[in-house]
C-alpha cells in the first residue's frame, strides 16, 4: 500500500496522528533539529539533514522514574511507575537511526532481561522512516554504508517515507504499517508513477555513498583485541579527548545508564538517567578506586564495546555509521578513522 501527500500538508496528516496517540516528529529549534512530542502540528518539519540527538529518547527517556515511595516505608509499600502508553508514533527517523532500535533491542528486550519500559514503547509505536534526500550531498561524516545501511534502507520501518519534489510518498512495510495507512483516509493513494517512483529511489539509495572501508567485525573485533595494550596507540588517538560525554549522549546505541534516588519531605523517587562510560567518575569505586583514571582508557572502553565486545556477545557491530559522535564532537574525534586506522595497525 502506497499513499501521498503533499509536504506544505503535513501539518494536516500530523494533526491526524495526534487524534490516534502520541506524535514525536522533527522540530526545528535554534541549534538543528530534534525529535519531540508534538502539541502543534505546524511544528513538524522534514526539511532537515538529520537530527542532532538521535531518536533514542522516545523508547529511553533521558531521565526516567521508575518507582515512587516514602521514605522509613516498608518496600512493599512502594509503587511503581505505570506507563499507561498511547499509541506512539515515531515520526521522520532516517534509515541509520531506524538499524539502531533493532540493536538496542538486543540489550532492552532479548538478552535475558526484558526492560518493561522500552518493551512497552515500542510495541506501542508505528516507525515512520524517511529516507535521505538523495539530491543533497552526503554529510562527511556519515559511514553507515560501511554497516551494511543504505540512504533509502525501508528495513525496520513500519511505514517508510520517500521525498518526491513538492509530495510525500508513504509505504506501509509492516502489517501494522499497511494497517495505520489504511486508515488514514485523509490522505490520497499512490499512483502507478508514484509506486514506480518509490521503488527506482530505494535503489537509488544504494549509490548514495557516505564514507566507506571494507569491515569484516570478525576482523576488527579480533584485531581490536590484539591492540588492546598498546597503549602508545590509544593515547595518540585520545589524545585531544575532553572526556565530555557528547559522543555518548547523541549516539542512538549507547544505553548505559545510573540509577538514583531522590527523596524530598519524606518522599522517594527511583529513577535511571544517563551516564556514560567517557566521563571520568563512570567506574568510580565506592573504596574511592578507579580502574580507568586515564582518558585513553575510557576511550578505548567506548571503540571496544561498539566493535568488539558486542560483536562477540551478540554477533552486531553496535554502531550505526550516522556520524553524529563526529559532528558534534568539540575536538573532532573521528571513531571511523580511528577504526580504520586500528585495521592498519
Amino acid at each position: 500500500m502506497l499513499k501521498k501527500t503533499a509536504i506544505n500538508k503535513i501539518s494536516e496528516l500530523a494533526a491526524v496522528l495526534m487524534e490516534k496517540g502520541t506524535l514525536i516528529a522533527p522540530v526545528k529549534e535554534v541549534s538543528g533539529h530534534n525529535f519531540a512530542q508534538i502539541l502543534d502540528p505546524q511544528k513538524v518539519d522534514l526539511d532537515f539533514y538529520n537530527t542532532i540527538m538521535s531518536p533514542k529518547s522516545a523508547f529511553f527517556p533521558h531521565k526516567e522514574d521508575f518507582i515512587n515511595y516514602k521514605v522509613g516505608k516498608p518496600i512493599s509499600e512502594a509503587e511503581p511507575v505505570v506507563l499507561n502508553l498511547k499509541p506512539m508514533f515515531l515520526f521522520g527517523v532516517r534509515p541509520c537511526d531506524v538499524k539502531s532500535f533493532q540493536i538496542m533491542d538486543i540489550h532492552f528486550n532479548a538478552a535475558g532481561i526484558i526492560d518493561p519500559y522500552w518493551r512497552q514503547r515500542r510495541e506501542a509505536t508505528t516507525i515512520f522512516g524517511y529516507a535521505f534526500d538523495l539530491s543533497k550531498s552526503v554529510d562527511s561524516a556519515d559511514f553507515y554504508n560501511t554497516l551494511g545501511i543504505y540512504a533509502a534502507d525501508p528495513d525496520g520501518s513500519d511505514i517508510f517515507m520517500v521525498k518526491k519534489d513538492n509530495e510525500l510518498l508513504l509505504k506501509g512495510i509492516t502489517l501494522q504499517g499497511k494497517k495505520l495507512l489504511s486508515e488514514l483516509t485523509t490522505i490520497e493513494n499512490g499512483k502507478a508513477a508514484d509506486k514506480k517512483y518509490f521503488e527506482e529511489y530505494i535503489k537509488k539509495g544504494r549509490d548514495y555513498k557516505t564514507r566507506f572501508m571494507c569491515l569484516d567485525q570478525e576482523t576488527i573485533t579480533k584485531k581490536l583485541e590484539d591492540i588492546f595494550h598498546n597503549t602508545d596507540f590509544w593515547t595518540r588517538v585520545s589524545s585531544a579527548c575532553l572526556s565530555c560525554g557528547v559522543c555518548t549522549f547523541v549516539c542512538p546505541t549507547c544505553y548505559c545508564f545510573d540509577i538514583c534516588d531522590d527523596t524530598q519531605f519524606g518522599r522517594g523517587t527511583r529513577r535511571r538517567v544517563w551516564d556514560a562510560c567517557m566521563f571520568t567518575d563512570f567506574t568510580l569505586e565506592a573504596s574511592g578506586h578507579n580502574p580507568r583514571t586515564q582518558v585513553y582508557q575510557r576511550l578505548r572502553q567506548k571503540i571496544n564495546h561498539k566493535y568488539s565486545y558486542h560483536v562477540r556477545k551478540y554477533g552486531v557491530i553496535s554502531c550505526v555509521g550516522c556520524g553524529r559522535c563526529t559532528r558534534y564532537c568539540p575536538v573532532s574525534i573521528d571513531i571511523y578513522s580511528i577504526i580504520e586506522e586500528a585495521i592498519k595497525t
